[in-house]
């Protein structure tokens, strides 16, 4: 019995000293065959220690001591180092040095003939490191790799297909499906989630997995449109993440979240209300109330009051939203342009200018970093609340900076190049800068001329001729658009000594834009 104990004790201290080399290593980055110097000491720290045996033991087939066995080579194989640095950096959020590290894994579990499960493993790490590099450059993400995780999926689905593992092939459905829903392809989506959800039902499966399957499928179909077939999906999700986590959770509080985005766009605003307002006080019980999560769902609980008439408590959340939002430490500042533009154009509608327009300066300024259609038309907003303000310099000072915008947008914007000349001319004539004016006049005139020859140039591409009925049918449509143009021109006439009107649409981007400007007063 000392003797026994004395090798337990020693087994221990070896058992640790390897566990703190390896840590060490993989702490300070380092790769263990360097640090320890040579690939003995490398195997001595990574193999596992065994046990020794008797005699008797060895002839039944026990592992004689100091003996590496068989079970010992297949840990280490399972062990390499690849998968094992792959996964580290996986963590870290290092996706193209994991991709390196996988790839490389995923040839060993082929060439080695690891078991299926464990090159499935492999392979949808491999597609995770993959499909995480798209989001690294925003302006400019990088769709093949989207790609190339999906062949990934693939292989791996077919792989489980041919091992016959009902629970492997359900996991690279799912692994599919969120490649799917990054693509924008929500057909594939809930075609994935229905056949998962089918093989599922012959099995005994994890149920907070099972509701995000049903989750997934309700926003593929509501981001498909069809809201009436999404909500009741949504609502069984609700209640099986309850009955998962507990209805305190903030699993629980997300999926309320989009029940409410679906109550919202089908208009019963009231449930959208009462599913948002529940999964915010879930947030704010947790001390989550400035979480990603919690401003998301306040921001669309704003959205909600506006849409339904209630513009003071629309104004009242998109405050607290801003406010969450900068406090947010390395929040995006495209969100938090966004609720600034559109509490100022509450408060544009309360004709509060003051506040309108230092919330638009701060969105200009966020907008600024990426440009585009909204820099340009906050700049236009800006012009517009300059102007109803009596601060006719500063609104073409406004107008001409968001023409600089779409300047650099052209030619397909060139359209709104104009409208934004025509506007900024009829108010330098206001304040009797004929000069400028003129000048602004003459690069409307010159612009008009090459977009109609734009214009000209792509109908003589297409080089196909109208039969006589669609040249009539033509010919009345321009009659009656020139009707309605002077049938406008005539009631802006009358409307000339009215305060200026701010024309809204809704945009993809989710504010509110001036479609065109307002007349002069």
């Amino acid at each position: 019995m000392p003797g026994r104990r004395r090798y337990y004790s020693r087994a221990r201290s070896i058992t640790n000293a390897r566990e703190g080399l390896k840590s060490f290593a993989l702490d300070v980055d380092l790769n263990p065959i360097v640090m320890f110097g040579n690939l003995r000491l490398f195997k001595w720290a990574t193999e596992k220690p065994q046990r020794p045996t008797s005699a008797k033991g060895a002839a039944k087939g026990g592992v004689k001591q100091g003996s590496t066995g068989k079970g010992s080579k297949g840990w280490f194989l399972d062990r390499n180092w690849d998968r094992a640095e792959g996964e580290r950096l996986l963590k870290a959020k290092k996706f193209p040095q994991a991709e390196l590290h996988l790839v490389r894994a995923v040839a060993e579990a082929t060439a080695k003939n690891h078991s299926t499960s464990k090159r499935i493993h492999v392979a949808l790490l491999l597609a995770e490191s993959q499909r995480g590099q798209v989001g690294l450059n925003p302006e400019e993400p990088d769709l093949s790799k989207l790609a190339a995780a999906e062949e990934t999926v693939r292989n791996a689905l077919k792989i489980s297909a041919s091992g016959k593992d009902r629970e492997l092939y359900i996991h690279c459905l799912d692994a599919l499906a969120e490649i799917y829903a990054a693509q924008g392809r929500f057909d594939a989506v809930e075609w994935t989630m229905q056949e998962a959800i089918k093989q599922e039902s012959s099995t005994r499966g994890d149920p907070l997995r099972a509701a995000r399957r049903v989750v997934r499928l309700g926003v593929a179909r509501r981001r498909m449109g069809r809201v009436k077939d999404a909500i009741p999906l949504l609502e069984r999700a609700v209640l099986m993440h309850a009955n998962a986590v507990g209805e305190g959770h903030a699993e629980t509080a997300n999926q309320l979240t989009e029940l409410g985005l679906a109550y919202r766009a089908d208009g019963r605003h009231e449930d959208a209300q009462k599913c948002l307002l529940r999964a915010m006080d879930i947030h704010r019980s947790a001390g989550q109330q400035d979480s990603p999560a919690a401003i998301h769902a306040l921001h669309h609980l704003a959205g909600s009051l506006e849409e339904s008439g209630d513009l003071e408590g629309a104004a009242e959340q998109y405050e607290k939203a801003l406010t969450y939002k900068q406090r947010t430490i390395g929040s995006n500042l495209e969100d938090v342009a966004e609720l600034q533009y559109g509490l100022a154009n509450l408060h544009i509608s309360w004709k509060n200018y003051a506040r309108a327009r230092e919330l638009l300066y701060e969105a200009a300024g966020n907008f600024r970093r990426t440009g585009g259609i909204q820099l340009a038309v906050t700049h236009e907003t800006l012009a517009y609340v300059d102007e109803c303000s009596g601060r006719y310099n500063e609104a073409i000072n406004e107008l001409a900076s968001a023409g600089k915008v779409w300047e650099s947008m052209r030619p397909e914007r060139t359209q709104e190049l104009i409208r934004n000349m025509e506007r900024r001319a009829e108010l330098l004539e206001q304040l009797r800068r004929k000069g400028e004016a003129g000048l602004v006049l003459d690069k409307i005139a010159v612009l008009t001329q090459q977009l109609e020859e734009e214009l000209a140039q792509g109908l003589a591409a297409t080089d196909t001729a109208l039969d006589p009925e669609c040249e009539a049918r033509y010919a009345e449509q321009r009659r009656d658009l020139e009707e309605d143009f002077a049938a406008e021109d005539l009631e802006n006439d009358e409307k000339e000594q009215r305060e200026p009107e701010l024309h809204l649409d809704s945009t993809p981007f989710g504010v509110k834009l001036p479609l065109s400007m307002p007349r002069p007063t």
